[in-house]
């Protein structure tokens, strides 16, 4: 009888540290889309940690950065799709150097 009492002091432990590691365990989704391709990609990242809260004002902010950096690069890139032989979607830019990167 001894033993059974113990099995369950330890299984109502387990539980117990089970439940609270869940409440604690955060889970988020962050998706890429790519505008040249038509394909996105998503991901489900879990985590111990508290996700910071974010300003909206530097949300913007960084956006509008990102937006102006991307127009700046098509300008100077001049991305066009082409098929290859085996039919896969292909960048070809106007400029030499723009798969890595380059937007000056």
């Amino acid at each position: 009888m001894k033993h059974s009492s113990y099995v369950i002091a330890i299984l109502a432990l387990m539980t117990v540290s089970a439940e609270a590691a869940t409440e604690a365990w955060k889970e988020r989704t962050v998706c890429t889309n790519s505008r040249f391709y038509g394909t996105s990609s998503c991901q489900t990242i879990g985590s111990m940690e508290q996700v910071p809260t974010r300003d909206p004002a530097q949300d913007a902010e960084d956006n509008k950065a990102r937006q102006e950096g991307i127009k700046k690069w098509e300008s100077f890139c001049k991305p066009t799709r082409r098929l290859d032989d085996l039919g896969v979607v292909r960048l070809v830019y106007a400029r030499s150097g723009c798969e890595f990167g380059v937007s000056e």
